[in-house]
């Protein structure tokens, strides 16, 4: 029954895109319509993750005795990787219906895109072979483009043109690899492909093909400045759904395959990988540490988490690859979160700048608590998801004899968690700020989606074990084999672990009392206040504000680090800008002159080139 409707998550999603894009009107019932669309495809999303082994629909066809196959098929991998998009939908649809106002136009495109998204992300995952794959790959790329783009200043545009290079540039490795994979196994269907990096210097840059699409579209360094250039303009729901949720569930998918099921790859090759992944954790980090937008600091936490999902799976190990997915999951749940807790207060305020922030606490106490816990879970703070998925993370790198990486991974958890004191400090505290008195309370509809996420912080982090043997462990992939559900609990309960995090849990909620015991005690001392005096003059006791955008600051100061972080933020390590400025002359110019407005030239081009494609793969039958 199944094999028939598995299309329903494109199609459907598609579909109401279509109708929000060309009704002009009815800005409320599409914004219901929206909900309730996301709403059935997450019971349908549920229910093909209950189903027992594996359904496909095939679409085939011959081409120079190549076979291509359209396959869609729904397994443990693809229906998890669904079930959790449509829940991310669901709420960000609930989201959208009471924060549309941030985009005052371009209603329209904004809803369509939106479900455009969703169709092209459950195509991905529900692709069994690598051209389907990379034709709903391309719709993704193709839809964040149209979606950041919306925007009207020229801002947006820049961070818009920016994104598409970044993720186009990424998307032709990705194409070159796949012609590769084709030429070579004679199918594109990804459970028949297995290549070792082995066998020489071309399949080990056929690897990376793969490896730098993954790292674009997840937002991993050196690829990563596509998501600050779009945090301070784009609208914050697509912050949360994009940069916070989706692009790292589709990144890392594509780099589970590749390192998992595509290839073998060799010990030093993962190395790199590792490499890359404790070097966007550190970036990512101390980037955002010096940050004053919240929505640019989020952007940048939203980089540096992708390393501990880069250094999990990178691990080879049960454990850490466990530990990177569980992770993917994890962020997904608390950076969305974040990003929509700063949309609230955006919305309220009219500004995500810290400097002009404080004193929320009283007006927005709700929003408060639960923009704390998502916080602590990406603080990696017990006993929330964000230290269970990280402590696995840990555990995978050390049995990959690697303590540096274990070394620099918890160091960016720690800064992690200064960075978001500055945060909770600067927007709920500090003093009230001059747009205190007319701030107002976030709706219920805003609040409800950011606090279901935080108690899902709370619940995974509790319950991590249970959820890793649930949707994780039954995973197809081999290294996996020899785990079962039974065994895999007592393993990932982390008993075997050099630390146990109950007993540290316990002990962090005992200094907890005994804070707050102190703190009480405080209170009942009475402190003589004195008016101060300077020449003579009697000067009353004056309430000062102290932003916590002070905090940290003295890190630029450092020799090598400060000049550093200051050059990044001014983007010129920035891997585009670089590309673009020494590209342009040298291969920009070049090829503008072959856009001459003649359509013969382009016919010649495009003869030439289906010419050369057929030469090689003829002379590879």
């Amino acid at each position: 029954m199944f094999d028939n409707i598995l299309l329903y998550p494109v199609i459907i999603p598609f579909l109401v895109g279509l109708f929000n894009l060309i009704v002009p009107r009815l800005k409320k019932l599409k914004q219901l319509i929206g909900v309730a669309v996301t709403a059935y495809l997450l019971v349908f999303s549920y229910r093909l993750f209950n189903l027992t082994g594996v359904v496909e629909k095939v679409f085939s066809f011959n081409f120079l005795n190549y076979n291509a196959d359209l396959i869609v098929g729904v397994n443990q991998i693809s229906s998890f990787m669904l079930l959790f998009t449509y829940l991310f939908g669901f709420l960000i649809s609930i989201y959208i219906f009471s924060s549309r106002s941030e985009v005052e136009s371009g209603d329209n495109q904004f809803m369509a895109y939106f479900f455009w998204t969703l169709a092209g992300a459950s195509g991905v995952f529900l692709s069994s072979n690598l051209l389907s794959l990379l034709i709903f790959w391309e719709m993704v790329t193709a839809v964040f483009f149209l979606y950041i783009n919306l925007g009207k200043s020229k801002a947006t545009s820049e961070a818009a043109r920016k994104t598409y290079v970044i993720l186009g540039f990424a998307d032709a490795f990705f194409l070159f690899g796949i012609g590769y994979l084709w030429v070579t196994s004679g199918t594109l269907n990804i459970d028949l492909i297995n290549i070792s990096t082995a066998e020489g210097v071309l399949p080990r840059i056929v690897f990376f093909s793969f490896v730098v699409a993954a790292l674009a579209k997840a937002g991993a360094i050196p690829f990563h400045t596509w998501i600050p250039a779009i945090s301070e303009e784009a609208p914050v729901s697509v912050m949360a759904f994009i940069p916070g949720s989706l692009d790292k569930l589709l990144g890392i998918y594509l780099l589970s395959i590749t390192m998992l099921k595509l290839f073998d790859v060799e010990p030093i090759l993962s190395f790199v990988v590792m490499l890359v992944g404790a070097l966007t954790i550190i970036v990512g980090v101390l980037m955002a540490l010096i940050q004053h937008n919240l929505k640019k600091l989020l952007s940048y936490h939203a980089v540096s988490q992708v390393g501990y999902m880069v250094l999990g799976i990178a691990t080879g190990n049960p454990i850490g690859i466990l530990g990177g997915l569980f992770h993917m999951l994890n962020n997904a749940i608390y950076k969305g979160g974040l990003f929509l807790c700063a949309g609230a207060i955006e919305k309220e305020t009219g500004t995500t700048e810290l400097e002009k922030l404080g004193g929320l606490y009283r007006k927005m106490p709700f929003l408060m608590v639960s923009n704390l816990i998502l916080a602590l879970a990406i603080s990696g703070v017990p006993p929330l998801n964000g230290f269970a998925s990280k402590w696995m993370v840990y555990q995978g790198v050390l049995i990959a004899g690697q303590p540096v990486f274990l070394v620099l991974a918890i160091f960016g958890s720690a800064l992690t968690l200064a960075s978001f004191l500055k945060v909770i400090y600067s927007v709920y505290f500090g003093g009230a700020s001059n747009i205190y008195d007319r701030v107002r309370k976030p709706s219920l509809f805003m609040t409800t989606p950011i606090a279901v996420l935080a108690i899902l912080c709370l619940f995974f982090g509790i319950l991590a074990a249970f959820i890793v043997n649930l949707y994780f462990v039954p995973m197809e992939f081999k290294v996996f084999a020899g785990l079962t559900s039974s065994g895999a609990y007592s393993e990932l309960s982390f008993a075997s672990t050099l630390w146990d995090p109950s007993l540290a849990t316990l002990a962090m909620i005992f200094g907890l009392i005994i804070g707050v015991i102190f703190y009480f005690i405080g209170k009942v001392f009475n402190y003589r206040e004195q008016p101060v005096f300077t020449g003579g003059e009697k000067f009353e006791l004056e309430e000062r504000r102290f932003p916590g955008t002070g905090l940290y600051t003295t890190i630029l100061e450092l020799p090598f680090i400060g000049t550093y972080l200051k050059d990044s933020d001014k983007g010129s390590y920035d891997l585009y800008n670089i590309i673009k400025i020494t590209g342009w002359k040298t291969i920009v110019e070049k090829l503008k002159r072959l856009h001459d407005g003649i359509l013969s030239t382009y016919l010649s081009w495009c003869i030439v080139g289906l010419m050369i494609i057929m030469f090689v793969l003829m002379m590879n039958r």
